[in-house]
Formats: C-alpha cells, structure tokens, sequence
C-alpha cells in the first residue's frame, strides 16, 4: 500500500469530485472545492459540508453536521482506496472528475 503525501492530494482532490464503492452496492460523492472545504453526498443523498485541514500524509475533516475523521488516500493494488483514521478501508474510489458535476 502507498499512502499519498499532501503534494499528490492536492493533485488528486482540489477542484475534482471523486465516486466512492463504499461497499454493499452504495456510493457516496465527495468534491473538494479548495484545500480548506469538502461536500459530501451519502448514499442516501445527505449533503454533508465540512472543514478540511491538509497535513502531510492525509487531512482532516470537520463536518458541520457529523462526526469529524482524519482520512488519508492510499494506492493498494491498482485501486485508490480512502483509509479511515482506524487504518480501514473506508471505500474505494471507482472515478475521479474534475469539478462539481453532483452540485454539491
């Protein structure tokens, strides 16, 4: 498994929104309007908005409405996958686009 350092986050998340396999056929949308905000749309379409804190080797999340995590990207066979701050798979992401195509 790697694990992305803040350079390569910024890259993969800032401005892009990403689909993630949360498992048992559900998916959630997450966009990243900038390195300090993050929206996210649950499986059953809860929006969700929060404050994002980038560190080196992940970032942390304040939801304004839920629990706050520390989340991290990592590359593990082929796939990206969002580890919780348990060190678990928090879901795999199936698609990265750019912008805000969910209107988060």
């Amino acid at each position: 498994m790697i694990l992305f350092e803040r350079k390569i986050l910024s890259e993969l998340m800032i401005g892009r929104t990403h689909y993630v396999d949360v498992g048992e056929r559900k998916q959630v949308s997450v966009y990243y309007p900038s390195d300090t905000e993050v929206h996210l749309r649950a499986a059953d379409s809860t929006v969700f908005r929060g404050e994002m804190t980038m560190k080196d080797a992940g970032y942390k999340i304040s939801w304004h409405d839920g629990t706050d995590g520390y989340y991290k990207i990592a590359e593990h066979l082929g796939a990206y996958v969002y580890i919780d701050d348990n060190g678990r798979s928090a879901g795999t992401i199936t698609k990265i686009v750019p912008g805000n195509p969910e209107y988060l």
